[in-house]
This record gives structure tokens, C-alpha cells and sequence, in this order.
């Protein structure tokens, strides 16, 4: 409902307004860029995505105060970034709002960068912070009427993600070689995720994580309960590992089947029992992470040894995969039967154990697991 709310009445108001109030823009060649405001603002991939084009505005203008913006529920990720000087929470209020616009015009930004903005009201909200220095990708919003300075990126929904938000910082000269995601887990924050796990009985270093699905949203990219259980036995049988399962809440009846069809092997779930700044935690102690398109998958690129993406061909592993690590990673893609386009109608189930567990035994080889 907020959404929508937003959608009409701001739409309205501001296209008014800014043909009352046109934006004059500045020549960004000549901006002296001591304080950049960025708006990342989406879900946990696309957030940690973004995490890249902010280590490029950083690397590229070392002094600029860069005060990022981003959803309250996802703050930790920026927050685990070290590019960021200080991170501002968003909320969908009215009042907030108002609120927010306040405390970011105090910061007087030299040069606003929209990376990704989910929620319309965050456009607007840019446009009454400074409207003459917005850089950003109009294919994002139907606000593009408020950038001042519009990024084209050609092919968009074909580029990889972190292709789209470097393409957006570099009309500010912002440039870097290094294309990894950017997540710094906290010595201590690794020390007690491991000290607890450890009172369960598991060593983490020498553990597997299955990632049993994404949010309710977009189910059609999950794994089936029998695939992961399959997997897990060939895993378990052929290495001398354990396996610990992750999850939401929604995933405990995932966690029950693939427990139970695992009957005297050392299982360990932790859905419901962890944050996700734990999650993050264990995967810079376990050797590997398998998991489907999730925001765990993202956060196992920035920090896990190795993952194995298994990925769903309507969100292909070209826009969403591991970019920028070379081998590191690997990926497993379901593709449609011959002759059907790619959509979420294209079954997850069409991805077999017997085509996954190949990739599996050999990040579980690489990663010097000990053989049963």
C-alpha cells in the first residue's frame, strides 16, 4: 500500500515540481567530491553488488566522506564495508521521510549516486537533497525525470550486476581493477560463531553449508528438499565433513526432511538460530557453501572459499553469478527444456544431484576435504 501511495501521489507532485524547479546540472569533470551520498537501497544481492561501486568511489577519491543509504533490515551490509564512511537507515514512514531529507541535506552532499532504489519515495528524496548532482541509471525508475545526470547502460537486464553500478560511478572517475564483492566479517564476530557451533559438536572448518532457499518471493529459483538431501548423502558418504543448514524460519520443514533422510551423520541446522551477520560468520570458516540465488549466495562470494551457485536460468548466472574471482566459484545452471523460452516457469528440479555433485567433489578436492 505504501508503495503505491508513493507511486501516485509523489509521481504527480514532483513531475510538477521539477518543471517548476528544474534541476541546473553541474559539470561533474569540476566538482571537488568531498562528501558523495549513495542511495543502495534493494535487496541483500543487489546491496552487496553495490559494494563494489563504493569501493570504486573510494578507491578513486580516498578523501570523500561516502555516507550510504540503504534499507534499516540490510544495514549490516554497508555496515561490514569499509568503503562506507557512515551508513544511514531508511524506513518506509511519511515521517521518516521528511526526517531523512533533513539530516541529508545537513551532510550538503557534493554529488548524489542512485544505485539501486527499490522504494519510489528514495528518488525524490535525492532530487530535495541536491537536485543538480544526481547520477544515476533512469531504466531503474519512473522517476528518471528527477536525474541530472542520467547514466545509459546499454543491454542493462544483461549485464552483470556489478557491471551496471561501476557503469553509474564513472562519470565521477571512480575506476577499480578489483570486482569482488566487499563484506569484512569482525575478528570477534567469527571467534563466537565459531565458539557456538562448536558447543553443537562441529568443527566449522571442516563443514559444508547447504543454503536451503531464498525468501517467499522467489521461490521458483529453490532446490528440492529431496536434491539437497541426496546431495548431502553423496557428500557425506565420500567426505569426512559435516554439513550445516541455513535457512528462515520457512526453511525449518526443508531442514526436518534433509535431517531425517540423513539418519547418524553429523547434521547440524541452525534455521532460526542464527543472524545474518552470524551466517556471514560461519562462511569465513567453512570451506564451502552451496546454495541457490539468495543473498547468502552473495555473501559466500565475499567472503566463503569457495561456493557452488546454483543458479536459475531466468535470473542467469551472467547478471547474478560469481564475477571478478576466476575459478574460485563455480556455478551449476538449470536451463529450459529444448524450444521453451527462460521464465520462472522453468522447474529448479530439472537440475539434478547427479549433474551437481561432480562440481561439489571437486570443490570439496581443491579445498584439501579429508576422503572417507
Amino acid at each position: 500500500m505504501w508503495n503505491k501511495f508513493v507511486i501516485f501521489c509523489f509521481y504527480v507532485f514532483f513531475r510538477l515540481w521539477a518543471r517548476l524547479f528544474p534541476a541546473r546540472p553541474v559539470d561533474l569533470s569540476k566538482l571537488r567530491l568531498e562528501r558523495i551520498l549513495v542511495f543502495s537501497a534493494a535487496g541483500i544481492g543487489d546491496t552487496l553488488t553495490d559494494s563494489v561501486a563504493i569501493g570504486a568511489l573510494k578507491e578513486s577519491h580516498p578523501l570523500a566522506d561516502i555516507k550510504v543509504v540503504t534499507h534499516a533490515r540490510r544495514a549490516m551490509l554497508v555496515e561490514h564495508n569499509p568503503c562506507a564512511g557512515s551508513v544511514v537507515r531508511y524506513r518506509k514512514s511519511l515521517v521518516h521521510f521528511f526526517w531523512l531529507v533533513k539530516k541529508l541535506r545537513d551532510f550538503h552532499p557534493d554529488a548524489i549516486v542512485m544505485l539501486r532504489g527499490n522504494d519510489p519515495d528514495l528518488w525524490p528524496m535525492a532530487y530535495l537533497v541536491n537536485r543538480n548532482a544526481i547520477v544515476s541509471c533512469p531504466v531503474m525508475t519512473r522517476f528518471k525525470f528527477l536525474i541530472s545526470h542520467p547514466v545509459e547502460v546499454p543491454d542493462w537486464d544483461r549485464t552483470h550486476g556489478v557491471e551496471q553500478t561501476l557503469q553509474i560511478v564513472r562519470p565521477l572517475g571512480a575506476e577499480t581493477e578489483n570486482k569482488k564483492l566487499i563484506y569484512a566479517v569482525k575478528e570477534w564476530e567469527a571467534n563466537a560463531v565459531f565458539e557456538k557451533v562448536k558447543k553443537m559438536g562441529l568443527d566449522l572448518r571442516q563443514a559444508v553449508v547447504f543454503q536451503l532457499g531464498g525468501g517467499w518471493r522467489s521461490t521458483w529459483r529453490d532446490w528440492p528438499s529431496a536434491y539437497y538431501a541426496e546431495l548431502g548423502n553423496l557428500l557425506l558418504q565420500n567426505f569426512d565433513v559435516g554439513l550445516v543448514l541455513t535457512g528462515g524460519p520457512e526453511h525449518e520443514e526443508k531442514a526436518r526432511f534433509v535431517i531425517d533422510a540423513l539418519p547418524q551423520r553429523p547434521v547440524v541446522s541452525m534455521i532460526g538460530r542464527m543472524s545474518l551477520t552470524e551466517v556471514a560468520a560461519v562462511l569465513t570458516w567453512c570451506p564451502i557453501l552451496v546454495s541457490t540465488d539468495t543473498g547468502v549466495m552473495h555473501i559466500g562470494f565475499a567472503v566463503c572459499r569457495s561456493v557452488l551457485a546454483l543458479i536459475h536460468c531466468n535470473n542467469p548466472a551472467s547478471r547474478v553469478g560469481p564475477y571478478g574471482y576466476g575459478d574460485q566459484h563455480l556455478m551449476a545452471q538449470v536451463e529450459p527444456p529444448s524450444g521453451e523460452p527462460a521464465s520462472t516457469s522453468v522447474s529448479m528440479s530439472l537440475l539434478t544431484p547427479a549433474t551437481v555433485w561432480p562440481k561439489l567433489q571437486e570443490l570439496c578436492e581443491r579445498n584439501g576435504l579429508v576422503k572417507r
